[in-house]
């Protein structure tokens, strides 16, 4: 049963992404490509901060199939699953430019969220969404802490001067 929420990051995911060292945590980052199909891609807990209940901000890598359909469309979804719900965000996007990481740099959008709503089914209790198990947590875990902190460091969110309306700012 889907259930709209609040146009804000809703709290229990709020409270997993606002965590810097959640191994494993994965959220599906879906966007649409030029022929229209769903296009999904898988985003770390190390590319995406939560600047206010409305604001996010997301790091990807400049050649990538999903940065250039948020590019094109200014828009796209993130699903995860938090305590037994799947959450959904759909979120209006605009660029905030790079970030100049050594060896990899990103391209840096500001999402604001434009609709969210939860999941959940009262015949079945849903145990997981995507996880996975890093190789190397040291190095990950150090570029991780490393690109949240730049991220937050950019200040506030370009949606900040708008109040209204779903495109994104000049």
């Amino acid at each position: 049963m889907s259930t709209l929420l609040d146009r804000k990051v809703p709290p229990a995911l709020r409270a997993v992404l606002d965590q810097d060292d959640n191994e494993g945590f994965t959220m599906a980052l879906l966007t649409v490509t030029e022929e229209a199909f769903p296009h999904q891609a898988l985003i770390s807990i190390g590319e995406i901060v939560v600047l206010d209940e409305e604001h996010v901000r997301l790091a990807t890598w400049p050649s990538s199939t999903t940065t250039r359909h948020m590019a094109r469309t200014g828009r796209c979804a993130l699903t995860a699953v938090v305590d037994g719900v799947s959450y959904t965000v759909l979120l209006a996007l605009a660029s905030h430019g790079e970030l100049a990481l050594p060896g990899a740099p990103l391209t840096v959008v500001d999402g604001r969220v434009v609709e969210a709503s939860a999941d959940t089914a009262p015949y079945a209790v849903l145990e997981s969404g995507i996880r996975f198990r890093l190789t190397d947590p040291a190095s990950v875990f150090d570029r991780w802490v490393t690109t949240r902190r730049l991220l937050r460091e950019l200040g506030p969110s370009v949606w900040s001067t708008r109040t209204t309306g779903d495109q994104a700012p000049p």
